[in-house]
């Protein structure tokens, strides 16, 4: 009932539903991000990171890919660098991030 779910809110029951790909076991030069390791990931104090929010189809992000993909590996042992990437499509973005 509408009581029983409304504590559950109250109390930190429940968990918000995140549109989100599944979190990669293995991480390679260019960290994939999706909503669920998003805060994880971005949003270290620690880190600077650079993210492209892309979308598979768009022919501006894959003309993109090689030249990123470049990039990441030649700053891969960067202390305190992050590249990294997420699909727009398939996951949440924050609505502190303006990704249209």
């Amino acid at each position: 009932n509408l009581r029983a779910f409304v504590q559950k809110v109250v109390d930190g029951e429940l968990e918000a539903y995140l549109k989100s790909e599944d979190v990669p076991e293995t991480q390679g030069a260019v960290k994939v991000v999706v909503a669920k390791n998003f805060d994880e990931l971005v949003n270290d104090a620690e880190k600077d990171v650079l993210i492209e929010f892309y979308a598979p189809w768009c022919g501006h992000c894959k003309s993109l890919e090689p030249k990123y993909k470049e990039l990441a590996e030649r700053l891969e042992d960067s202390e305190g660098l992050v590249i990294a990437k997420m699909d727009a499509t398939a996951n949440d973005v924050p609505p502190t991030y303006s990704v249209s």
